[in-house]
């Protein structure tokens, strides 16, 4: 049975607050996930202008933090038997994050940007791609890239839909088996979406996560759940691991009793 990689995403839920930051932390370990992410910024100023974004600032402002505070996130993460995991958006940053980290992030708004891309390489962690806004081309570059690295550098792609939050009906998940695609990075709000999305070929699967007492103006609460409704998504998902099997047709042991009945001629 394959074990899909699930990522409890905070985003920018912590607000700044590392108390939040290790709660987090804490709630994602106790609903089985396998990572917990953070999304690191070293100038949110920079990345508002990087992006052309200035009205997102504030929001850039929400995800940052003292660089200072990953040695201990990471040791927390480690004692919680979770992973610590990041994304970035600034090219000097990639040096920053590298040492706590055994994988990148790339959102879907910098996966146009191939030389950001190509930066990860030079550390030698596996890559997450989230495809969100891209159209066919841009996806396909992606894939070619990918495929190209097969063996050199390990890349995965998320299918992604960049609306906050996506209506299931928006989703589209059989993208993932037309492209070949690695994952859903889910922004949906429903507990079965990433069960589904393992069923359309999904070995990984991102889900924002909140704290209960987030603040409703948070930019990341509208696409977030409780870390009650991740421990219920996440067991859906096991769920369809479990049926889902190893796809090799054979002879079940509760089959057994019924094969004598067969008629061969």
């Amino acid at each position: 049975m394959r074990m899909t990689l699930i990522v409890a995403e905070a985003g920018s839920t912590h607000g700044g607050d590392r108390a939040k930051m290790s709660a987090l932390i804490q709630a994602a370990a106790g609903t089985a996930a396998n990572v917990c992410k953070f999304q690191f910024c070293s100038s949110p100023e920079r990345l508002a202008e990087r992006r052309q974004a200035a009205e997102y600032l504030e929001a850039y402002r929400a995800i940052a933090f003292p660089a200072a505070w990953l040695g201990d996130l990471k040791a927390e993460c480690d004692e919680a038997g979770i992973e610590l995991m990041a994304t970035v958006y600034l090219p000097e940053d990639l040096p920053i994050i590298a040492p706590h980290v055994r994988r990148f992030k790339v959102a879907s708004f910098e996966a146009v940007d191939v030389p950001f891309i190509l930066a990860h390489r030079a550390y030698g962690h596996q890559t997450i791609i989230s495809t969100g806004g891209l159209d066919e081309a841009e996806l396909r570059r992606l894939l070619e890239l990918r495929d190209a690295m097969v063996g050199r550098w390990d890349l995965r792609l998320l299918h992604c839909v960049s609306a906050y939050p996506t209506r299931p009906w928006e989703l589209n998940l059989a993208t993932i088996g037309r492209y070949k695609l690695n994952g859903l990075s889910d922004h949906t709000l429903h507990l079965w979406t990433g069960a589904l999305a393992v069923a359309a070929g999904a070995g990984i699967v991102e889900k924002h996560v909140r704290l209960p007492d987030t603040p409703l103006d948070n930019p990341d609460y509208p696409h977030s759940i409780s870390p009650v409704g991740l421990a219920e998504y996440i067991a859906n998902i096991r769920f369809a691991e479990s049926v889902l099997g190893d796809g090799l047709k054979k002879i079940q042991p509760c089959e057994e009793p019924w094969v004598r009945f067969q008629a061969h001629v």
